[in-house]
C-alpha cells in the first residue's frame, strides 16, 4: 500500500493549546493536620545509594544483586554492597526511581454506576519505620469531584457516592484510604497537590524509597514513569525537548483556565501518568508529568508534546505550603553534566530558527554565519516560504532565533529556491543578536554514511511552539517519497532519510542532527497515515549542500532559481539491496544505477554513453583540480552530484560495458543547463 505523507508545516498558534490532562480527575479528603515524625529525610544523604542502604526494607531489585554477589564470593554485608555499588547503566537507576512512584487509584460511583479513575504519584518525603510519607501529585488527579460538587464538602448528589483513595507501591502493597489526607494549601493554581500517609503498615513492608531531585537540560535522556492508561506503573523514555513554557490547561472544575510553566520531553505520556516522574538517567526527579498535548490549535493531531512540571517549581510550590521540599541529591544533572549527546543535541539547537510566513509557521537552519556583521544564510523548506494565497513566495517571512522565540521577529529576504527540491534559501542581516548570542551555523555530516539505528535529533519549530527537540533512530537510511509541491500542482520527489523522532507541523524546514551535533538534513515531511506514527523524513545533508550551493551560485548571478545540467537520460536500479562492511560495522544501502535509455544530442550521447551502461562513479574537474567525486551505489547520488556542476567543468563518469570498467568524458556547456522550478 502507498504511503501518504505531509509536509510538517503548521499554521502559527495563538491563545490556548488544547492540551489532554495526563490523568483523571480524583479527589480526596482534606486535612489540615501535620505530620509529627521527624522521618527519614532523602536529604540527609549523599546519593541514591546511601538513602537506600538507610532503608529498613531493601529493595528486591538491589537485593537480588546482592546475593549474586555472595553467590560469586562476595563477603561484606548487604549495606555495605548498597554503598560500594556504582552503577554506570540506566538500567539500575531507573530500577530504584520506579520505587518512589505509586500509583493513584480512585473509585466512585455515579447513577448507581462504579467506576475507577486513575493517576499517579511521587514520594518525595518517607519515615520508613513509622509508616508515614509525604507524596506529590496533580491537583486535578486528586479534587475534580470536590471542585464539581461531589463529596461531603460539596451538594451531595442522592445519586453520588463519595470516592474512596488508593495508593499502590510499585512492588505492590496497597495504602488504603483510610491512611490517606489531602494537605491543606493544595490548589489548582500550580496544578500540584500532596497527599500524606500516616501509619501505614503496607508502606512498611514496602520497597518505597524517597525521590531525590536534579536539574534538567536540553537533550537529556529522560524517563517518564507512571500509572499509563491505569494499567500498572511503567516506564518510557525520551529526551527534554524543551526546559520551560508556560502552558494553559482546562482546570480540575472543567472549565477554569489554569496557566503553569512546564518542561517539555517526547517520552510517552498517556492518561494515569499525571502526577507520575519524569526522571533523569540517574534516577533523579526532574519533573513531575502533568499533561499532554493533543492537537495543535488548528486540530492537527501532535506527537512527542509530553509535560512535566520541573522540580524547581514543585519545590517553590511545597515552601508556599509550609512542607518539606525535595531533597537534592549531591549527585545533581546540570546542563555540563548531561550526556555527551544530550550536550550535542542543546548545542545544534543554537543552529535552528522559527520562520513565520502570514499564513504559517515553520523552522529554518543557519547555513553561513557571519558574527561581526550579524548576517546568516538560512536554509529552509520551499513549502515553509510560499504562500498558496499569493501563489508565490511570501511577501513576509520572519525569523526568531533560539531561546527568543518571543522576541520581535526578525525581516528575512528570500534569496532563491526550488520548489521541484522542496529546498529555499533566505537570509537576515544587521541583526544585532547574531553578534551578541551564542549561534552558530550547522556543522555538515556526510549522509552517505548514516547508518541503520543511529541516534538522532530533530530539532525545529514543532507545533509553532517554539523551537524544540526530539530523538529517535535512523529507521531506513536512503527512501525516495513523494510529497505535495508548495503550490499543490504537482509531486515532489525529496531523497529523505527516515527517522522515528516525533515530527510535528511546524517542524519543516529544521534539522536533523546526529549524536555530535552534525546535520544529518532538512526535516520535511512526516506520514499522515491514520494510526502510522515513527515515520519522519528529512532531505539527506549531501543533497541540501548540492542544491544549496547551486541557489547560492546563481543568487551572485541575479537570479532566484536553481539551474541544473541535465544527461538525458533515464535510469533504472536493479538489485536493491543493505550490504553490512565489516571494516567499519555499517550497514548501507546499495542499488545496481543502470541507463535505461538516451536522448540524442544530449550530454550523456556526447560523451559516449549507451542503454545498458551501468553507472559506478563520477568526478568533477575544475581548472584542472578535482572538486567533487562519488561512488554512484544509488540512484539518488547522480541528480545531487550534477548540481555540483558549473560551466566549463569537466564531468568523467565510469561506466561498466559488457563486464569492462571505461571512463567518458565531457566538458559542460551552457547549454547543458536546466533551470529548476
Amino acid at each position: 500500500m502507498k504511503k501518504r505523507w505531509m509536509t510538517a508545516l503548521a499554521c502559527t498558534m495563538a491563545g490556548a493549546l488544547t492540551l489532554g490532562l495526563a490523568g483523571c480527575n480524583v479527589s480526596s479528603a482534606p486535612d489540615d493536620s501535620s505530620s509529627s515524625s521527624a522521618g527519614v529525610e532523602s536529604g540527609m544523604y549523599s546519593s541514591v545509594q546511601e538513602f537506600l542502604a538507610a532503608q529498613e526494607t531493601p529493595s528486591t531489585y538491589e537485593r537480588r544483586l546482592y546475593e549474586e554477589a555472595v553467590a560469586d564470593g562476595y563477603e561484606g554485608t548487604y549495606y555495605d554492597f548498597l554503598a560500594a555499588m556504582d552503577f554506570t547503566d540506566d538500567t539500575a537507576y531507573i530500577n530504584r526511581a520506579v520505587n518512589s512512584v505509586v500509583e493513584i487509584t480512585v473509585t466512585f460511583t455515579i447513577n448507581n454506576i462504579k467506576r475507577e479513575a486513575a493517576g499517579s504519584g511521587v514520594i518525595y518525603w518517607l519515615d520508613k519505620e513509622a509508616g508515614d510519607a509525604y507524596i506529590v501529585t496533580n491537583y486535578h488527579v486528586i479534587s475534580t469531584y470536590l471542585s464539581s460538587g461531589f463529596g461531603p464538602w460539596g451538594t451531595h448528589s442522592s445519586t453520588t457516592d463519595w470516592t474512596n483513595i488508593y495508593l499502590t507501591t510499585y512492588s505492590g502493597e496497597t495504602i488504603r484510604s483510610e491512611d490517606v489526607t489531602l494537605v491543606a494549601g493544595s490548589n489548582t493554581d500550580t496544578d500540584l497537590a500532596v497527599l500524606k500517609v500516616t501509619g501505614s503498615e503496607d508502606l512498611r513492608e514496602s520497597d518505597a524509597v524517597a525521590a531525590t531531585m536534579a536539574e534538567a537540560s536540553v537533550g537529556e535522556t529522560v524517563y517518564a514513569i507512571g500509572n499509563a492508561n491505569g494499567e500498572g506503573t511503567s516506564v518510557t523514555k525520551g529526551i527534554v525537548s524543551l526546559l520551560s513554557e508556560e502552558i494553559t490547561v482546562t482546570g480540575a472544575d472543567n472549565y477554569s483556565l489554569v496557566s503553569f510553566n512546564v518542561m517539555r520531553t517526547d517520552a510517552a505520556v498517556n492518561q494515569g501518568n499525571s502526577g507520575g516522574g519524569l526522571f533523569n538517567a540517574r534516577g533523579e526527579l526532574v519533573g513531575i508529568v502533568s499533561a499532554r498535548l493533543l492537537a495543535s490549535e488548528t486540530g492537527v493531531d501532535v506527537d512527542g508534546f509530553g509535560y512535566a512540571i520541573p522540580v524547581a517549581d514543585v519545590n517553590a510550590m511545597l515552601e508556599q505550603f509550609g512542607t518539606e521540599t525535595i531533597a537534592s541529591s549531591d549527585a545533581q544533572v546540570s546542563g555540563t553534566d548531561a550526556s555527551d549527546a544530550g550536550q550535542a543535541a542543546a548545542e545544534a539547537a543554537s543552529s535552528v530558527v522559527a520562520i513565520e510566513t502570514e499564513s504559517a509557521a515553520g523552522s529554518g537552519v543557519i547555513w553561513s554565519l557571519d558574527e561581526a556583521e550579524g548576517d546568516a544564510v538560512i536554509v529552509t523548506n520551499y513549502h515553509v516560504v510560499y504562500s498558496t494565497s499569493e501563489g508565490d513566495i511570501s511577501d513576509t517571512i520572519s525569523v526568531c532565533l533560539y531561546g527568543d522565540e518571543s522576541a520581535t521577529p526578525i525581516t528575512a529576504e528570500f534569496v532563491g529556491g526550488v520548489q521541484s527540491e522542496d529546498l529555499a534559501v533566505i537570509r537576515i542581516e544587521d541583526e544585532a543578536l547574531l553578534t551578541t548570542g551564542e549561534y552558530r551555523a550547522v556543522t555538515l555530516a556526510d549522509s552517505d554514511s548514516v547508518t541503520l539505528s543511529e541516534t538522532v535529533y530533530a530539532i525545529g519549530n514543532a507545533a509553532g511552539d517554539g523551537i524544540s527537540v526530539t530523538a529517535g533512530i535512523v529507521s531506513v537510511v536512503n527512501e525516495t517519497i513523494l510529497v505535495s509541491s508548495a503550490d499543490g500542482q504537482s509531486a515532489v520527489s525529496i531523497t529523505g532519510i527516515r527517522t522515528d523522532a516525533d515530527v510535528n507541523h511546524g517542524n519543516s524546514g529544521g534539522g536533523l542532527f546526529n549524536e555530535m551535533g552534525e546535520f544529518l538534513g532538512i526535516v520535511s515531511a512526516r506520514s499522515d497515515t491514520d494510526g502510522v506514527v515513527g515515520i519522519g523524513a528529512a532531505i539527506a545533508s549531501n543533497h541540501v549542500a548540492a542544491v544549496v550551493g547551486n541557489l547560492l551560485w546563481q543568487a551572485e548571478r541575479g537570479n532566484q532559481a536553481a539551474s541544473c545540467v541535465t544527461l538525458g537520460i533515464t535510469i533504472l536500479a536493479e538489485n536493491s539491496g543493505r550490504v553490512f562492511d565489516e571494516q567499519t560495522g555499517k550497514v548501507y544501502l546499495e542499488e545496481k544505477v543502470v541507463v535505461q535509455s538516451l536522448t540524442d544530442g544530449s550530454l550523456a550521447a556526447r560523451m559516449g554513453m549507451d542503454v545498458n551502461d551501468t553507472l559506478l562513479a563520477a568526478r568533477i574537474d575544475r581548472d584542472g583540480q578535482t572538486v567533487r567525486a562519488v561512488s554512484i551505489t544509488t540512484q539518488e547520488k547522480l541528480p545531487t552530484m550534477l548540481y555540483h556542476l558549473r560551466e566549463g567543468d569537466t564531468l568523467t563518469i565510469l561506466i561498466s560495458r559488457g563486464g569492462e570498467a571505461q571512463e567518458l568524458s565531457v566538458t559542460v556547456e551552457a547549454g547543458d543547463f536546466q533551470t529548476r522550478a
